[in-house]
Parts: C-alpha cells; sequence; structure tokens
C-alpha cells in the first residue's frame, strides 16, 4: 500500500486541565485519542502526522497563576504524552514521521521541549522552525502547511517587545480567564459552556466596524480600542497585574504601551488594506482565506492548509488555489454538535483535502466524513469579486520573459506579476478589485527573444464584458471549467485567464 496520506491536526490546546483551560481531559481526551488510533490503525498509508499549531496552550490561565511549563502539560496528560500514549504509538507507527509547526498559543514551543516527550524508540518528533512548513509531492506539487495566525496583526509573533514574542492577542485570552475564573462555578469549566474555544466566550463583531475605520483612517488609537473594549468586557482592572511565563508581571495598561507601534508597523510593512483584513481575520475570521490564497500563490503552491480560526473549511468560493482549514479539536461540550471535533487527510496522489470529525456513538468513539463549507476572500456573502486570477504557462515556450511594465488601470496587485518567468514555468498573480463599482482592469509587458509581449485583462462590473487579450488564452469564470481556445467568457466574475505561449 503506497502512503499517499497526510493527517493534519491543529488547535487541540492541551494545558494542565485547569477550568479556564478549553481542553479538559476528561472530555476531550477521547476524541483526541480516537483520532491517534485512527492514525496508528491506518498507518501503512499515511506519510505523514503534521501537527500544525496551538497544540499547547499557556494562554488560557488567570493573570494570577503563572503559566505552566512544558514538562506540566505532559505531565497533566500522560494517556496522550506518557511512554505508553497515543502520541507515541501515531510516532512509532509512522515511523517517526511526525512534525511540528507552531501556532500561537504555543508559539513558545521549541525543538527541545518536543524531546520532552517520552518515546519507546528511537523516533522523535521533527520540528519546523519555519512558520510555513512545504511538502513536495510524488506529482510535483506542492502542499503548504501553516497555522495561520502569522496572517493575523493581534496573534502574530511581535518581535519589537521586551516580551516579545508575546503578540497582543495574549492578553485578550488572559483577561478572558479573568472573567471565566470569577464567573464559573464550583467544579465547572470551561467546557460546560457554549461558545467556549471559538475561540473566547465574547462577541468580537462590534469591534470590527470600529477597528476597520480606525485602520482606514490612520488612527493611531487601535490598541487602546481594542484593549478598551476588551476591559470593558471581561472587567480586568487596568492595573490587574498579569504574570508571564516567565515569571514576570505586567498590566493591561502597560500592555498599551508595548503594543503602542502594533498598527503603525503593520501597515508599513504591509499596507493599509492587508492590515485592515488581518485585524478582522483576527477578530471573526474573514478574510483568513484570503491570506491563504495569497500565500499560497507567492509560493506556488497547489494547496495550502491552515488552522487558528477553529471553523473547518474546504475550499475557497472561486478560488485561485485549492484550501482547507482544520478546524479544531476542543469544542465546548454543550456545542457538539453542531461543531465537531475536526481534522484534516491530504491524499498526495490528487493533492486533494478532506475533513473528518470524531463522532461519540453511544460508548465509542468513530471516525466520519465531514461537509464543511468553502470559504471566500470577500468580506461577505453579498459582496461580489471582480478579481482577474491571471496564469501565464511558459511550459512549452523557448525563451525567457522579463518583466518591464505592469499596470493596475482598475483595482490592485494583491499578487504581483513576477519579474521573470523561465522555460517551463506555469506563473499566476492575482489583481483584485477595489470595494466600489468599477472592477478590475490591468496588464503586463514582457520583453521576450528581442520583441515585447503585452498581456491585458480585465473583469469590469455592470454592463461591460470580460476582456483579454496578447497571446493564446483560454477563460472562466468559476476556476474549474476552461473555455475553448481563444473563447472569453464575457459575462460572470472573477475572471480567470490563462496565457499559453
Amino acid at each position: 500500500m503506497s502512503k499517499n496520506k497526510i493527517i493534519v491536526l491543529s488547535d487541540i490546546h492541551i494545558s494542565t486541565n485547569e477550568p479556564t483551560n478549553w481542553y479538559q481531559k476528561n472530555f476531550h481526551e477521547p476524541y483526541l485519542s480516537a483520532i491517534l488510533d485512527y492514525v496508528i490503525r491506518e498507518s501503512d498509508s499515511i506519510q505523514e502526522l503534521i501537527l500544525l499549531g496551538d497544540i499547547f496552550d499557556s494562554w488560557t490561565y488567570p493573570p494570577d497563576r503563572q503559566p505552566p511549563t512544558f514538562t506540566d502539560f505532559l505531565n497533566a496528560n500522560p494517556n496522550i504524552f506518557g511512554v505508553n500514549g497515543k502520541l507515541n504509538q501515531a510516532l512509532t507507527a509512522l515511523q517517526g514521521k511526525v512534525t511540528y509547526v507552531n501556532g500561537n498559543h504555543d508559539m513558545e514551543v521549541a525543538e527541545h521541549d518536543l524531546h520532552q516527550i517520552e518515546t519507546s524508540s528511537n523516533y522523535q518528533i521533527k520540528y519546523c522552525p519555519d512558520p510555513i512548513y512545504y511538502v513536495q509531492t510524488a506529482g510535483g506539487k506542492k502542499i503548504a502547511f501553516t497555522h495561520g495566525h502569522i496572517f493575523t496583526m493581534f496573534n502574530a509573533p511581535y518581535l519589537d517587545t521586551e516580551i516579545s514574542p508575546l503578540p497582543l492577542g495574549y492578553f485578550i485570552t488572559r483577561s478572558v480567564a479573568y472573567m471565566l475564573n470569577k464567573t464559573l462555578k464550583p467544579g465547572q469549566t470551561v467546557a460546560d459552556l457554549q461558545g467556549q474555544g471559538a475561540p473566547n466566550s465574547m462577541n468580537l463583531q462590534g469591534l470590527v466596524s470600529s477597528v476597520d475605520a480606525a485602520i482606514s483612517s490612520g488612527s493611531i488609537g487601535l490598541v487602546n480600542l481594542v484593549l478598551d473594549y476588551i476591559m470593558e468586557e471581561t472587567r480586568i482592572p487596568e492595573d490587574e497585574p498579569i504574570i508571564l511565563p516567565n515569571g514576570q508581571t505586567t498590566t493591561m495598561a502597560q500592555a498599551k504601551e508595548v503594543y503602542r507601534n502594533l498598527q503603525n508597523k503593520w501597515v508599513s510593512d504591509y499596507g493599509i488594506s492587508a492590515t485592515a483584513k488581518s485585524a478582522i481575520a483576527d477578530l471573526n475570521g474573514t478574510y483568513i482565506a484570503w491570506f491563504a490564497q495569497r500565500s499560497a500563490i507567492m509560493s506556488d503552491s497547489d494547496l495550502i492548509v491552515l488552522g487558528h480560526t477553529h471553523t473547518p473549511k474546504l475550499g475557497i468560493t472561486n478560488g485561485f488555489v485549492k484550501y482547507a482549514n482544520n478546524g479544531f479539536e476542543c469544542p465546548s461540550s454543550p456545542d457538539i454538535p453542531p461543531q465537531g471535533v475536526t481534522f484534516s487527510v491530504v491524499d498526495t496522489d490528487n493533492c486533494q483535502a478532506s475533513i473528518y470529525q470524531v463522532i461519540k456513538e453511544n460508548t465509542s468513539y468513530q471516525i466520519s466524513p465531514y461537509s464543511a463549507l468553502p470559504d471566500s476572500v470577500i468580506f461577505s456573502a453579498i459582496s461580489m469579486d471582480y478579481s482577474c486570477y491571471v496564469t501565464i504557462d511558459n511550459s512549452n515556450g523557448t525563451s525567457t520573459l522579463n518583466l518591464t511594465q505592469s499596470n493596475d488601470e482598475d483595482g490592485h496587485y494583491v499578487v504581483s506579476p513576477p519579474q521573470q518567468i523561465i522555460p517551463g514555468q506555469k506563473i499566476k498573480f492575482w489583481l483584485q478589485d477595489y470595494a466600489g463599482p468599477v472592477g478590475t482592469k490591468g496588464s503586463v509587458t514582457y520583453s521576450v527573444g528581442g520583441h515585447s509581449l503585452t498581456l491585458t485583462y480585465a473583469c469590469p462590473t455592470g454592463l461591460s464584458k470580460n476582456k483579454c487579450s496578447g497571446a493564446n488564452f483560454y477563460t472562466s469564470t468559476d476556476g474549474v471549467k476552461w473555455g475553448k481556445l481563444n473563447e472569453i467568457k464575457g459575462w460572470g466574475h472573477p475572471f480567470f485567464v490563462k496565457f499559453v505561449l
């Protein structure tokens, strides 16, 4: 049997089973054990298990509690991490083919920590020091795996402070734990409450429009806006001592000062539009697929798999790449169903992802397919995407193309045309419209073999038709079914065009 499957787990949030921890051993461990039993059982067909971030969680603790150490996590969960634990059994069954990628709640987990996990063999979990882990399939496809927090302003590692790499989101989670610690009844945990791990108990929708407006207007008060909102919702005092993992103590008031340049740094590095999207992606998950698609195009990946949002997704509506979001493995008891304990299975033969779930049937836990909805790169169902998704196929070409000019008359390049396209190469780029009634229109000019080649493309709104010219092409408005050679799909959006040289 060929090993053509990759199993992806993320967002387990294993801690020490304190009342404010999302993961509770008594409730969640049977679900996690069922997944690892599945991995062991199917190991002959599995080439790798990827632990895609937030496997551990040092954030969900009240401010007056110093977060536990990695050793504490292991000791609190011996059925998973002990020498006879399920993870060691999976590691042995897969002959060491297990890879760890950091998330935000476990961003300080390092290679030496993973070496503490007891094993009964010489195998050890492989640590990926980079935020994105790439796998090249036997068929020449490229798959990207990343937790997803690196795309979000409030949860990406923030290195410009004395408490690096902790991001602003760390203080949001500690504040929520403060509130829960005050309101939980004796014997109750957050796993007994609705809406936990989703990713928190608060409705942050009220922040979305305020944050978007603050970034778009250039207001410098974004950090204060967010932390003031959190303090009001959780009732944490501004001067409440917060004990950090290293034993240092800080407060919400001090956090405002620590992160005062966060917004300006993101705008400087990524621009206003991407910064606004990154903040909204943090607050409600919207736009996470926008970042996933951009990252996949830029890295020339055929499929990208994320976690972080705790919402399983499969595909992007009229997207340019294949996409999956893993969901999470620590929903609260009253949330199951409709939420599920989900994970991903990637078939490397066809570069396709599927979402699976664990279902409790009486006293047993079964693995079954999960029907996840597709995500979107636009804000809501009432928005429309008038992007031009452009492919230039130089697979059969004999000359190198060198970019001399690119134009974005209408819209903006999310992924810019490359400076060079060599023979045998197929490249992609993305022109997206701005909010408003215009759509997109652009062009690129390449020098090739002593002459210029100009390619044009447009996806306008209203009664104007889609357009493209400059070389042989195929077009589509659904990203899947290409039309006939040099036939323009004039109506519909977004507009996909593949120039064949």
